[in-house]
This record gives structure tokens, sequence and C-alpha cells, in this order.
């Protein structure tokens, strides 16, 4: 009877990761929907850079908000009937963008977007933590994968309707209902995580405190490689039109293939060596991008950022959650709000050294920061996480 139970057991893992890699893609899809016709959305209501960049603020501070909510919710119900939740204010929050009348009321109507946006985060990285304990290997990489599928999903669907005329109010809403529908069959799929009352960020101290600085360092390279990554091509000499867009296509493609191997890697490296290792070499394909003398070369430099970065978010989340396996939905709360703040605050630290420096220059502060979570991250890992 024992070995049925365990096969059967086992079935329901793999149903259950299934349908979180594809509850990470609808989240990437609609992300990408928004990211792809912000032009759109900013030619409707007229606003200008300064405008936008409010909204932008919004989004990232009801981002974080939702990140402590998650941990709150996500403890309370089980990550499965949080994720169902969070999917009913996430996916039809992207016609937000094409309907709201104004600054104010698209900035609020976003934020509140966004906090769903990391409600799902906590939830569905908790399911993954839960399916990893189960299956007793590294599964959170390839979970994320998805979400990289999803947002090249999007961004395609995205350009082919902006290229094609459709409305963006259309666009957005077809999205919106496919999206929430494969949310929630997907989330009827995963495992019924057992929620606890009172469960809350949980204080950063001791090494969910060097996990949460080491979620700094990668935050901030990755923030700062989307952020800055087309604009450093476009001002590469021989780049032509499409560079930039390519560039940030192929970064994305790069990020899909590095989680998709992420998981092995973490099994035979493990995630301290993995993390390490993959910081230096991020920090070395930046650094040979800025100083390429061709653009090949700098594409190239730019490629190896993304497969090297891809894998170590996920391997930080899954020794926050193994550091505290008692408070799962909380450490990933409180490591990934303070990953947050590096993907918050790298870029503009990079443009307001840009002002001075150069572009090129100010990107040696990420591969700086990306060299000391090298060494840091050598102390953020106990026993059991190596």
């Amino acid at each position: 009877m024992a070995p049925m139970d365990t096969a059967s057991r086992m079935d329901d893992v793999r149903t259950a990761r299934r349908a979180t890699a594809v509850a990470f893609c609808a989240v990437g899809a609609v992300t990408a929907t928004w990211a792809a016709r912000i032009p759109a959305v900013q030619d409707r209501l007229g606003l200008s850079p300064g405008e936008l960049a409010v909204v932008a603020f919004a989004i990232e501070a009801g981002a974080v908000c939702g990140l402590l909510l998650g941990a709150a919710v996500t403890g309370r119900l089980g990550s499965r009937r949080a994720t169902a939740a969070a999917f009913v204010g996430y996916a039809p929050g992207v016609v937000w963008a094409a309907v709201a009348p104004g600054l104010t009321p698209l900035a609020v109507g976003l934020g509140l977007w966004a906090g769903a946006n990391s409600v799902l985060d906590v939830a569905l990285n908790a399911q993954g933590a839960e399916l990893e304990r189960l299956a007793e290997r590294p599964l959170l990489s390839g979970l994320h994968a998805g979400q990289s599928a999803g947002l090249l999903v999007g961004a395609a669907v995205a350009s082919g309707a902006a290229a094609c005329g459709v409305p963006l109010g259309a666009h957005a809403a077809v999205v919106a209902v496919v999206t929430l529908v494969v949310g929630l069959v997907a989330s009827r799929r995963l495992l019924p995580v057992s929620g606890r009352r009172r469960e809350r960020a949980v204080r950063p101290a001791g090494r969910l405190l060097l996990l949460s600085a080491v979620a700094f360092g990668v935050f901030l390279a990755d923030g700062t490689a989307t952020t800055w990554l087309a604009v450093h091509v476009r001002d590469e000499p021989g780049s032509g039109p499409g560079a930039a867009a390519g560039a940030y296509l192929g970064f994305t493609a790069a990020l899909l293939v590095g989680r998709l191997a992420g998981d092995r890697l973490t099994a035979r490296l493990g995630r301290r060596r993995l993390v390490s290792a993959g910081c230096v070499v991020a920090a070395l394909g930046l650094a040979g991008a800025v100083a390429a003398p061709a653009l090949p070369l700098a594409l190239a430099g730019w490629a190896v950022v993304g497969l090297a970065l891809a894998p170590l978010a996920p391997a930080v989340l899954g020794a926050a959650a193994s550091t505290a396996p008692v408070a799962v939905p909380g450490a990933l709360a409180t490591v990934t709000s303070i990953g947050y703040l590096g993907s918050f605050t790298g870029p503009p630290a990079v443009g307001a050294l840009a002002e001075t420096t150069g572009l090129a220059p100010a990107l040696l502060v990420p591969v700086a920061v990306l060299l000391g979570t090298a060494c840091l991250c050598q102390w953020g890992y106990g026993a059991r996480n190596r």
C-alpha cells in the first residue's frame, strides 16, 4: 500500500509542477502585455516622461506592499487558494491600462495590479518550495522558466497586435480573459498546502539576512540589465534600428535557457556554488559587453549575463524557503522585498552616474555589486543549502 501511496503522491507532485509552470507563464504573459503597450498607454493619455515615471513608481510601491500582503494571504489561505484569489485581481488588472481616465486613476489601479502580482509571486514560490521538498530535488528554476516563456509569448503577441493596429482595449481584454482562465484552471491543480493563520514577513536576521543581501545584489544586476541593455546596445557602433529590440529579445531568450538548465546545475553544484559562480560569470559577461569593441561581442556579453543570472533568483528563494521551513511564505516575502529594493535602486543609480561618466563606466557598478555578492553568498547558505 505504501508504494502505491508514494506513486500517487509523486503523480500529484508532477501535476502540480506542470500547473505551477503554467501559472508562472500566465503571469509573464500579462506582465509583457503591459510592458509592450506602455507607448500606447502614454499616447492615449498624453503622459509626459515625468508622469510615466509616477506610474512606474506606483507600480513599484504596489509590488513591495503586495509582497507583505502575499505572506499574510498565502499563510492564511495556503498557496493554492492564494494563487486563485490573486489571479482574479491580476489578470483583469491589465485592462485598466486601456480604460483608466487619467494619470491618478492609472497609477492607483496599476499599483493595486502590481500588488496582486506580488501575492502571486509569494504564493507560486511557496508552492514551488513545497514541490522541491516533496520531490527532494531543485525545481524552482524550471518553474520560473515558465514566466520567461510567458514574457516571450506575451511580447510576441503584443508586438503583433500593435503592428496590426489592434486597439489596446481589445488586446488587453483578450489577454485578461485567457490568462484568467488559464490561471484559475492551473491553480486547481496545485497542491493544497495548508495555510497558517498568522503568517507574516520574517524579520531578516542571521542567514536570512545574508540571503536577503545576496538577493539585493542579484536583483540589482537583473533590474539594471533589463533597464539599460537596450540603451547600451543602441549606442554601440554599428547598431541598427532593430539591434536594441533584438538584444532584449536575445537576453530574454537567454534567461529562459538558463532557467531551464538551472535545476540541473543546482543539483550538481549546490546553491552556494551556483550563486557564487553565476555572479562571477554575469560580472565577466557584463564587463565584456561594456568593453566590447564591436556590436556582436557586446551582444554576446549580454547573452552571457542573461544565462548566468537566470538561475540565481530561484536558487536564493529556494535557500530562503529551506532556511525558514516553518514560515516559508514569510521568508520568501522578506527576501524578495529586500531583493526588490535592489532592482528599484540599481537602474536609477546607474542612470544618475551615467549623467557624469557615461553609460559604459556606470555599468561597472553592477559588475562590482555582482563580485561582492559572489563573496557574500559564501556566508548566506547553511549546510543543507550547499
